[in-house]
């Protein structure tokens, strides 16, 4: 697990919440689509690859579309716990990357996961997490694939 200094102040002071989660989005169903995982494919139903999309990369279209936002920090945590059991679970023989990210204030609270690929361009700077001074960020690298 990586974080910036603002996501580790946070973490410092973090209290628990009562939000409620949709049980869906808690123990979600993975989706495959054109060599994508996701939370949820309904927008691509009437589409067959990414080409057909406005995405540049499947990166870019797994970490817009697996992204879900949330109220509190903690809700998150628990939430972004879920999913990586969940993806390691489903999917072992597959890298991803997952990301926790708010205000430095520990609001705007979004989490979304996408695939590590070599070939893509990064879709966050994960060797300059500092570098995002406006927000607070976690990243929990799955690296299962035999390189």
């Amino acid at each position: 697990m990586k974080t910036n200094n603002a996501m580790r102040n946070l973490l410092n002071e973090l209290a628990q919440s009562n939000e409620s989660i949709s049980s869906n989005l808690f123990n979600p169903t993975f989706h495959e689509w054109d060599k994508c995982i996701l939370v949820d494919a309904s927008s691509l139903r009437e589409i067959d690859s990414i080409e057909e999309t406005m995405y540049q990369d499947r990166t870019e279209l797994e970490a817009s579309i697996n992204h879900y936002h949330l109220e509190h920090l903690s809700t998150g945590i628990k939430l972004i716990s879920n999913w990586k059991e969940n993806l390691e679970w489903n999917y072992p023989e597959k890298d991803f990357i997952l990301i926790l990210s708010s205000t430095i204030e520990g609001e705007d609270v979004v989490i979304r996961f996408y695939q590590y690929r070599d070939h893509e361009p990064e879709w966050i700077k994960l060797n300059d997490l500092e570098g995002y001074k406006e927000e607070a960020i976690l990243v929990i690298e799955i690296l299962n694939a035999v390189q």
